[in-house]
């Protein structure tokens, strides 16, 4: 009677384990939450610089695209433009000035990028490409600072944004079950599904159980 009882009750005490595992070795789910609000966070400020930062990329390859007309051009001169003393790793940069002549008019424009070192010398001769439509738009010929820039920073944005669906994805691919209904889970070779016991057949297991009896199958 006595080995009955040991073979009855070892299975009750390998589920309760298994049980206790399963609830101690689970994903916090404080942790999972935090996870994305940090990933939520990078994702929506992504989005935000994404659209003022992809405009200018664009207004940038417009630019160029209307600027084929050459004519000769001067750096007139750099402007300095002081480190920022609060900030440890800023430090001086120098925006060029050009001069040139359209159909008699002179033109002096400020560069809108500013560089460390600076790319130019004053009184340099460079070429200049403007738009026939408006020679007040222009680009310096072989200066590509802008387009790079506005490029990187763009990437940049796109990868922020990215970074929410991506974190999503991730999880989707190591727990492919997770948002599947436990009746509705794909079952393991060689197991069996779980199945709902019938109310008087759990009332007869408890009982046999106790007085150390072999679990009774009470017809149906």
């Amino acid at each position: 009677m006595a080995s009955e009882h040991n073979s009855t009750s070892a299975p009750t005490s390998t589920v309760n384990h298994h049980d206790v595992s399963g609830r101690h070795g689970g994903h916090n789910p404080k942790n999972r939450w935090s996870g994305v609000f940090i990933c939520g966070f990078f994702s929506l400020v992504g989005a935000i610089l994404l659209v003022p930062t992809l405009l200018s990329l664009i207004s940038e390859v417009q630019l160029r695209r209307d600027c084929t007309e050459p004519t000769d051009g001067i750096v007139t001169q750099l402007i300095l433009n002081p480190a920022d003393e609060s900030d440890d790793d800023s430090s001086d940069t120098w925006t060029p000035v050009f001069r040139y002549i359209v159909n008699g008019q002179s033109y002096e424009k400020r560069s809108s990028i500013s560089t460390s070192p600076p790319r130019y010398k004053v009184g340099q001769a460079i070429t200049i490409l403007y738009d026939p439509a408006d020679p007040n738009r222009y680009i310096a010929k072989g200066d590509n600072s802008a387009l790079i820039l506005y490029s990187f920073a763009t990437i940049m944005c796109i990868g922020f944004t990215a970074v929410l669906p991506v974190a999503v994805a991730i999880h989707k691919f190591n727990n492919p079950t997770s948002g599947i209904p436990a009746a509705k889970r794909p079952v393991k070779p060689g197991t069996l599904p779980d199945t709902p016991q019938n109310p008087a057949q759990q009332v007869a297991d408890a009982s046999s159980t106790a007085s150390g009896r072999e679990p009774a199958q009470l017809p149906y």
